[in-house]
């Protein structure tokens, strides 16, 4: 997936004691993600399919891509993601889903449509997926789990769908790497503004984007570091300047980033903090937060700063239940971004690391973001 990055390149000192980050563009590629987004059609009929419509190339190419098994299986195997959603339904089984009308936006396989159904006991869920293989699957597997009667699975683009009714639950798991990556979250704002019922309800119905800066060698290491060994008995040393630039140069979605490679004695900064029940495509379109991050004056040592780890939460609604992603907590599919500087540098005790986070979709991808910090 492309990502067009800016990132801190040098720090420079201010008054008093401040480091301000100087930014450089440069196309960036994080690893392949996870992400379906909703559909096209017509009807509450079982794996009902409209007539061809006119899909973006970017979206028809993100959507076909959720055809394969593998990234289904990554999903869902996803504890704390899966029982998230799980333990959120069952906590508002008696408010929000018995009895209820319930759309999923972007089903997948159908694993939250069909909670909905059993433990959560919708009357109806529409699953809306917009891969033609991945909605037959979804159908296939609600047939056998009994659930036909009250899972309908549509195969569509959620933006063109038409349901029979409003809903009173919209639920998804649209998130991406760093939150908005994919801009799924503009299909299940549309889906609200369409089909939900003024007293309706989201899940989740918060999003938290968080950020603090890091030590990154380890993952450094992880992409340059065999160059330093013993290649088969020759040196190729020289080429461990090159692979380091190409770690860099990519937003990297680590699932070996550890809580102590954060800059220690500096606490996370909320950088987004999303209602879903009133936020706008707007909004998320392009997503703006000053960032400062002092290191204690009692810290005995400098902080060496490869650059910025971004993660999320997610909460529900009525609930105690989130979804957390966040070094400190249990990993996840996920993991957590981290976008690097060309050039580590020490943050001394009592020195400020300050500046500006932007995400802003990118013009000719609406799918990827242009990260930046300033």
């Amino acid at each position: 997936l492309k990502l067009q990055t800016q990132m801190p390149k040098t720090a420079t000192k201010g008054q008093p004691a401040k480091r301000a980050a100087a930014a450089k563009k440069g196309p960036k590629t994080p690893p392949q993600k996870r992400k379906r987004s909703s559909s096209s059609t017509d009807g509450a009929g079982t794996s009902k399919t409209s007539k061809a419509s006119k899909v973006a190339k970017s979206d028809r190419d993100m959507f076909e891509s959720y055809g394969r098994l593998d990234i289904h299986k990554v999903m869902i195997e996803d504890f704390p993601r899966t029982d998230a959603y799980r333990r959120a339904i069952v906590a508002g089984r008696a408010k929000h889903f018995k009895g209820k009308a319930v759309l999923d936006v972007g089903c997948g396989l159908g694993i939250l449509s069909m909670l909905a159904a059993r433990d959560g006991e919708a009357r109806i869920v529409y699953a809306v997926e917009a891969c033609k293989e991945t909605a037959a699957r979804a159908e296939r597997i609600v047939a056998e789990n009994g659930l036909s009667d009250r899972v309908h699975v549509i195969h569509g683009v959620m933006e063109q769908v038409k349901l029979p009714e409003k809903v009173d639950v919209v639920i998804s798991e649209w998130m991406g790497y760093f939150l908005v990556h994919e801009s799924m979250l503009e299909s299940v704002l549309q889906a609200r503004d369409r089909w939900l019922k003024p007293a309706g309800c989201m899940y989740p119905s918060r999003a938290q984007l968080f950020l603090c800066p890091g030590n990154f060698q380890k993952q450094l290491d992880e992409g340059a570091g065999f160059w330093r060994g013993d290649v088969y008995g020759f040196d190729f040393a020289c080429l461990v300047e090159e692979a380091e630039a190409e770690v860099r140069a990519q937003p990297m979605a680590s699932g070996t980033f550890t809580a102590d490679q954060l800059t220690q004695g500096v606490a996370p900064v909320m950088v987004a903090d999303l209602d879903l029940g009133t936020c706008t495509k707007a909004m998320v379109r392009n997503i703006r937060s000053a960032y400062s991050f002092v290191l204690p004056k009692r810290k005995k040592a400098a902080e060496t700063v490869h650059g910025m780890a971004l993660w999320f939460d997610v909460l529900f609604p009525a609930s105690k239940v989130k979804l957390q992603t966040g070094p400190h907590h249990p990993p996840t599919h996920w993991g957590q971004t981290l976008a690097l500087m060309d050039d580590p540098f020490d943050l001394e005790p009592g020195e400020d690391l300050s500046g500006t986070m932007r995400l802003k979709s990118n013009k000719d991808n609406h799918r990827f973001y242009d990260v930046s910090f300033s």
